[in-house]
């Protein structure tokens, strides 16, 4: 292990897996030096992420308003759930994981759906993408969003396509859950 992963382990930095192009874990970098990772970068690797969207009987989405505080894309539109995987993760526990601290609800993997996972090239990334069908609204953690509504998946698009801050890969997901046919 490097020395720059091992003090930032000692810093209770948050460390991921480094993935090869196939999804196959190759080592294990912290955080902030995942963040810096690009398709020109000269560290070479993906880092995981697990997102989910809740979507109700209506077809909406459940989408949360991130707080401004967040370092990447405050105050922007979010997925209803998501999160890097951590080192030793995989997929489904980060967001079963993450959707009981982000929104406080506790998950079995059978409540949950896989849509895909997709590999990234831009920003590094392998994304596995779950929806949850449910017409329950979640009590949000106040540490991650400030709002949320349910939103058409027109509607949410369309707010993006407006210059309605959001993370860079909604528009993807969305277009990825409504090409999937699932329901």
């Amino acid at each position: 292990m490097s020395d720059t992963i091992r003090s930032k382990q000692a810093d209770n930095e948050e460390i991921l897996d480094l993935v090869d192009e196939n999804d196959i874990v190759i080592g294990r970098i912290g955080r902030e030096e995942a963040n810096s990772l690009t398709s020109s970068s000269k560290l070479k690797g993906y880092i995981r992420a697990s997102d989910m969207f809740l979507i109700n009987d209506k077809g909406e989405f459940w989408v949360p308003k991130r707080t401004p505080h967040k370092r990447l894309f405050p105050n922007g539109l979010d997925f209803s759930v998501g999160g890097h995987v951590e080192s030793g993760e995989d997929y489904l526990t980060t967001v079963l994981r993450e959707t009981e601290e982000e929104i406080n609800l506790k998950l079995q993997p059978e409540d949950v759906t896989l849509v895909d996972v997709q590999r990234i090239d831009e920003n590094r990334y392998f994304n596995a993408l779950y929806i949850l069908m449910t017409n329950k609204t979640p009590d949000f953690n106040p540490d991650d969003f400030v709002s949320a509504e349910w939103l058409t998946p027109q509607a949410l698009l369309k707010m993006i396509e407006e210059g309605v801050p959001a993370k860079t890969n909604i528009k993807l997901a969305v277009k990825r859950i409504l090409e999937s046919g699932i329901k």
